[in-house]
């Protein structure tokens, strides 16, 4: 969907006023653009960003990954996180949405269900991305941790590091390069992107494949991240889009 920026029409505004006036737009009226606001400002297309609760922001204090995401490109994005949908649920929104061909798709679904097996979750996502008529997308497997027998992801509790989960591996198949591992994502680069000090329970915890409890607000529960949590995932999704050339 082709959006026209603020910056765009507040410079545009600037050059008429350049022009008829004959002289410099006064300095109190400047803008001044920053690269990524000036890109905004050419953009003809929206970030989609489709999903549960996760995407919603749950436990993030007002920040979600898709307002960071917003903040990092300057590309208008929307939150489609609807707390505690199930896959089909985020699938039949999707396909209500309707044509997403202009646009990028970010997904990540599953955590609350809605597949018999593990194939059905990935031809929803397919479903999703022929509908949506985009070959532009990025889907965010599972942020919890292979020991959590409380989500629906927990199935071991051997130390499995960096190593792929049977879910990452098959959504890696699925869809290769498409593909972003936020489990492994936000344990190698989720205290950094936030300027956090790694601890020897951090390294612990890494070892057995789960993320820092920096991420979480576990007062609240064992899924979903918190403020700098949602912050390290944007950054994840930002620089898998700059990887495709979605942006830069």
């Amino acid at each position: 969907m082709r959006r026209i920026s603020t910056a765009a029409v507040i410079a545009g505004v600037a050059a008429v006023c350049l022009t008829a006036c004959g002289g410099a737009v006064p300095e109190e009226g400047n803008t001044v653009q920053t690269g990524r606001e000036e890109k905004a400002a050419q953009a003809d297309f929206d970030i989609n960003a489709w999903g549960d609760s996760i995407t919603q922001g749950i436990n993030g204090e007002g920040t979600s990954y898709p307002q960071v995401l917003e903040e990092l490109t300057g590309i208008h994005t929307n939150n489609f996180g609807y707390s505690g949908d199930s896959s089909e649920e985020v699938l039949a929104r999707s396909l209500a949405y309707g044509d997403q061909s202009e646009d990028v798709m970010v997904m990540q679904m599953g955590d609350n269900g809605g597949w018999d097996s593990f194939d059905e979750l990935i031809a929803q996502y397919r479903i999703m991305i022929e509908k949506g008529g985009t070959d532009r997308y990025i889907i965010i497997s599972s942020t919890d941790d292979p020991d959590d027998f409380e989500q629906i992801w927990g199935y071991t509790y051997e130390e499995i590091g960096l190593e792929d989960t049977w879910y990452e591996a098959e959504l890696r198949k699925a869809f290769g390069e498409h593909l972003l591992i936020g489990r492994k994502y936000l344990i190698r680069n989720g205290l950094s992107v936030n300027g956090l000090r790694e601890t020897e329970e951090d390294r612990t915890r890494a070892k057995k494949g789960s993320i820092s409890l920096q991420l979480r607000n576990t007062a609240l529960d064992n899924t979903h991240l918190n403020a700098a949590g949602y912050t390290a995932l944007a950054h994840g999704v930002y620089e898998k889009g700059a990887e495709l050339g979605y942006w830069e």
